[in-house]
């Protein structure tokens, strides 16, 4: 299958979404499911990410990731989607997302298109609702990453992540040791959280329109 044609079935479909099915999967232990519409009433932060897919020059379809630069924040050093917080100039979330891309990773907005919304997850360290939308970018883009936001960006071959199993590793939380459920990107490096949680409904929206 080539990205036109996966770009056809993801726009053209309706069926609902799997949401907390999918969230479930991937979800930390000691993440509760929130009650998004009463998270809603509370005023919390709103961002937008994007899984902006592309054919690569071989013609296979990758999706890229971000590493995080360290800092001072509850995120810092971490695996995500390129994206961040809307702003009043913003004319949508869907443009939120395509503006992070185009600022985190020097690409051009008039090459992205955004083809289908996912279900949204709430974050609670930083107090965000996040609306993951997934886009094309039509050609082959050149990453110049932002340094002052990314520390390196790791394009993800689509069909591989579509057979990946997910795998559990330990991470210390205030002086305890806990198994989180995450994706293993090679180097023992793993998406794990509100990224993975995002990807796997990707995945599994993906996978129900291609009788995976």
């Amino acid at each position: 299958m080539n990205l036109e044609e996966l770009k056809y079935i993801l726009s053209e479909s309706v069926e609902p979404l799997p949401a907390w099915d999918s969230h479930e999967k991937l979800s930390p232990p000691y993440r509760e499911k929130y009650d998004l519409e009463l998270i809603k009433r509370t005023n919390p932060r709103v961002a937008s990410v994007l899984i902006m897919l592309y054919e690569n020059d071989y013609g296979e379809i990758e999706f890229p990731i971000t590493m995080r630069v360290s800092y001072d924040g509850a995120h810092s050093h971490q695996f995500s989607l390129p994206g961040g917080q809307f702003e009043e100039q913003d004319i949508s979330l869907d443009q939120t997302a395509i503006r992070e891309t185009v600022e985190e990773l020097g690409v051009f907005d008039e090459e992205i298109e955004i083809i289908k919304q996912l279900s949204e997850i709430f974050i609670p360290p930083s107090n965000f609702i996040v609306y993951p939308f997934i886009g094309v970018h039509h050609g082959t883009p050149q990453f110049v990453p932002d340094e002052s936001e990314v520390e390196y960006v790791i394009p993800l071959d689509l069909e591989a992540f579509l057979n990946a199993e997910p795998e559990t590793f330990v991470k210390e939380f205030s002086g305890h040791q806990v198994e989180i459920p995450g994706y293993n990107i090679g180097d023992n490096e793993f998406i794990w959280g509100a990224t993975a949680m995002i990807l796997e409904e990707f995945k599994d929206v993906i996978k129900y329109h291609l009788n995976l």
